[in-house]
């Protein structure tokens, strides 16, 4: 039986959606036990409002754990000292005590990071840990991991080589891809090219021959399934990820604007509507919402803030996914292999 902890007090939504992605979850795993953290009156008020519509949810499969703090979107690293029942604390808590196999909130981004790592601390041998969203592209079957999309500000070339080690433990695992291939984010394909950390880390990524390494590549190729991975440090890697949130979005809208300026488009747009579907449901970012925090010693994700139903159901599955595929354990053996056996011998 898996068992994860979900933070449902932190999203911007509150804790009725999240209560019912949960529920509609636990409808088609039988496998998992959920534990909902949180504001107990809240809980039980979301529970009973929507435990009706998911029939074949077993009342066993889940459970309360009551907290009487909150740490919102707002919050800061200050407030995992300061609120010590907070939601989002006593789940951290559960997977660093091993009562639960994973853990996944809403919350506050900074607490979240502050919180995992003094709270349950980095894989032995890892130095920074990174989020780890995964992006779809236009090859079917293909995604990316692009890391690091915002849990550092800046990193060392070495720490880039280890998320691409980390990046390559997951993808094998999870994704079921044999020899990741990883790429460098720059601004051009020549080594040459980027700054002094980029230039650095080309060097050791190239040397480093347990990383099947493709090189430099420009975030235009994000979609396009040129690599399995993208490493970069945290600042970039977030403006690249929500500027391709973005855009995706943007072309949707546009889209429908345009359809709707003309009746003959509308009747001609009929015939496309299972392409439409097919390809928003693809590029849709938030069937990808979560994203792992990897190099914590741990499986801990995060959702968006504002993650709805759909946003909830899809890293409630990335969470399952890891936990089942045995994220934690391939990372712990996979790295302490990498100190040992590559650059860092």
């Amino acid at each position: 039986m898996i068992k994860i902890a979900f933070d449902v007090m932190g999203s911007d939504n509150g804790a009725d959606v999240a209560i019912e992605a949960g529920l509609k979850f636990l409808e088609t795993h039988q496998d998992l036990e959920l534990i909902f953290v949180g504001d107990e009156k809240e809980i039980n008020q979301a529970i009973d409002k929507h435990l009706p519509k998911y029939k074949k949810v077993n009342k066993d499969s889940f459970s309360i754990f009551k907290t009487t703090e909150v740490i919102d979107s707002h919050g800061s690293i200050l407030d995992i000292r300061r609120k010590k029942d907070a939601s989002i604390v006593r789940t951290l808590e559960m997977v660093r005590d091993k009562k639960v196999d994973a853990m996944l909130t809403a919350g506050s981004s900074a607490a979240f990071i502050a919180g995992a790592q003094t709270i349950i601390g980095n894989i032995p041998g890892v130095k920074r840990s990174a989020f780890m969203p995964t992006i779809p592209s236009t090859v079917d079957g293909k995604v990316l991991q692009l890391l690091d999309a915002g849990a550092n500000l800046d990193n060392t070339a070495e720490e880039l080589l280890q998320f691409s080690q980390m990046a390559s433990v997951y993808a094998t695992a999870v994704n079921g891809v044999e020899k990741p291939m990883v790429g460098l984010m720059n601004i051009g394909e020549e080594a040459s090219k980027g700054k002094e950390l980029q230039k650095s880390a080309y060097k050791l990524l190239e040397a480093d021959k347990t990383i099947n390494f493709y090189g430099n590549i420009e975030p235009r190729e994000i979609l396009n399934g040129v690599v399995d991975i993208m490493v970069t440090d945290g600042f970039t890697g977030n403006i690249a990820l929500k500027t391709a949130e973005g855009v995706a979005r943007s072309v949707g809208h546009e889209l429908k604007s345009q359809v709707k300026k003309h009746w003959w488009r509308k009747l001609a747009v009929l015939q496309m509507i299972p392409t439409f579907k097919a390809i928003g449901k693809k590029f849709n970012y938030k069937n990808h919402a979560g994203a792992i925090l990897i190099g914590i010693n741990g499986i801990v994700f995060k959702s968006h803030g504002s993650s709805d139903l759909q946003s909830f159901g899809a890293t409630l599955r990335m969470t399952y996914d890891a936990v089942q595929n045995q994220v934690l354990d391939k990372l712990t053996i996979g790295m302490k292999g990498y100190i040992i056996d590559g650059n860092e011998k």
